[in-house]
C-alpha cells in the first residue's frame, strides 16, 4: 500500500509539533523522501504514490512543495500545520516513519540535502550538473541505494553465495534492529517502548 506524500509529512508534523520540535520544509521532504526509500529496500513497495524529482537540493516531491506555497527551503521557513490524513498510516508504517524520526529528525535540512548529494545516491545519478533538473528519480534506483546501505550496515557478515529475498533482508535488518527476536516473534520491549 503506498500513500500519498502528504499523508506521510502529515505524521512528521504531527510527530514534531508534539516533540515541539520546528521541521524546514527541506527537512521534511527529506524525511518523506528517505522512509520511502527505507520502504522500498525493506518492503519491496513504495511508500509514497507521488513523483520524485532531481532538484537543486536534492530529491523533491514536487506535489509536496506545492502545499508549501510561499515557503522556501531556508531553515527559518517552517512547517506548523498539518496537511494529510495520519490515521489512514499502517502500524508497520508508522514504526518505520518513528524509526526514520529518530534517526534523521534531529538533522538540519541542509544536512540531509548534502547527504542526498552523495556521489552514489539516486540524486547524483540522475542530476549530472543540472542536466537532470527535474528528471524523475526512478523508484528502482532509491530501493537499490537504500538496500546497499541495509547490506552495508548489516548484510556484511552472510555468505554472498547465498540468494537473500527481501522478505529474509527484512527480517535480519529487524532482528538487528532489536524489532523482532530470535524466533521471529515481535520483541515486545521495543514495542512498549516507541
Amino acid at each position: 500500500m503506498s500513500y500519498i506524500a502528504s499523508t506521510i509529512a502529515g505524521y512528521f508534523i504531527e510527530k514534531s509539533n508534539k516533540e515541539q520540535q520546528q521541521l524546514s520544509v527541506l527537512q521534511l521532504i527529506k524525511l518523506v523522501y528517505i522512509s520511502h526509500g527505507w520502504n522500498l529496500a525493506l518492503y519491496d513497495t513504495p511508500l509514497i504514490s507521488d513523483r520524485i524529482e532531481a532538484w537543486k537540493y536534492g530529491p523533491a516531491i514536487p506535489s509536496l512543495h506545492g502545499l508549501f506555497n510561499g515557503l522556501g527551503f531556508a531553515k527559518d521557513d517552517v512547517v506548523s500545520s498539518t496537511v494529510g490524513e495520519v490515521s489512514c498510516i499502517r502500524e508497520e508504517h508508522l514504526k518505520l516513519l518513528n524509526k526514520v524520526y529518530v534517526k534523521y529528525g534531529q538533522i538540519t535540512g541542509e544536512e540531509l540535502s548534502d547527504l542526498m548529494h552523495e556521489e552514489d545516491t539516486p540524486w547524483y545519478a540522475v542530476w549530472d550538473n543540472e542536466k537532470g533538473r527535474n528528471k524523475p528519480i526512478e523508484n528502482e534506483d532509491t530501493k537499490l541505494y537504500y538496500s546497499k546501505k541495509i547490506n552495508k550496515d548489516i548484510f556484511d557478515a552472510l555468505p554472498s553465495t547465498s540468494p537473500i529475498t527481501s522478505k529474509e533482508k527484512a527480517e535480519v535488518f529487524l532482528k538487528k534492529a532489536g524489532i523482532l527476536m530470535g524466533n521471529g516473534e515481535l520483541n515486545p520491549f521495543f514495542y512498549k517502548n516507541t
